[in-house]
């Protein structure tokens, strides 16, 4: 007895969308574990306390003469954010202090720079100093323009905590930029002298 020939094509089919589609419907199952919780495991993945910097206003304008502001501390020789940070200076009650980042050069007169101002939040006097690391991204239409600071917060001087205006300037070199968007990320640092 013979098999018509279409019979023959739809038992290879068949045979070959079996062979097919049995094993990818294995392979892309998920198995899902459950595990208990233990001590360990609740304190890795409770989040860190945020650093007690806020993000305030930022400008670009063009230097008149050349600041002379120090470097937002030292950079490491990570790629990533790892330095040596510099100790804000102490306040009674508030006060203000600048600095350029520490991966750039020193600002110089005739320089375009983006500023961006930050509110730190000293510790009173008793309190522990929070060291924490600072990333400011500028896109221009020229392309991105990066400045890493590495800071301490200090300990006020005064029987309260006080607040330092922090304002970092970014240089963005001699021509006048046309700023599109701006980034910044603040983190907490493992130690007051160092980070990460």
């Amino acid at each position: 007895m013979t098999v018509p020939r279409s019979w023959r094509h739809t038992l290879t089919l068949l045979v070959l969308l079996t062979l097919i589609i049995i094993p990818a419907t294995t392979a892309g199952a998920t198995t899902v574990r459950s595990f208990t919780a233990s001590d360990y495991l609740a304190k890795k993945l409770s989040a860190p306390a945020p650093p007690p910097v806020t993000v305030g206003a930022s400008a670009v304008f063009r230097l008149g003469a050349p600041p002379g502001y120090g470097a937002a501390g030292t950079q490491g020789s990570s790629v990533g954010l790892q330095g040596t940070t510099v100790v804000l200076p102490s306040c009674t009650a508030a006060c203000t202090d600048r600095y350029r980042p520490a991966s750039s050069a020193i600002l110089a007169a005739g320089e375009y720079v983006e500023r961006v101002s930050f509110a730190v939040t000293q510790p009173m006097r008793t309190g522990v100093a929070v060291g924490f690391d600072l990333e400011i991204a500028v896109h221009l239409t020229t392309g991105w323009v990066v400045g890493k600071g590495y800071l301490s917060t200090g300990v006020a001087t005064g029987a309260a905590a006080a607040t330092i205006t922090l304002r970092i300037y970014l240089s963005l070199g001699n021509a006048a930029p046309t700023v599109t968007a701006l980034e910044v990320v603040v983190n907490e640092c493992t130690a007051t002298t160092g980070c990460p």
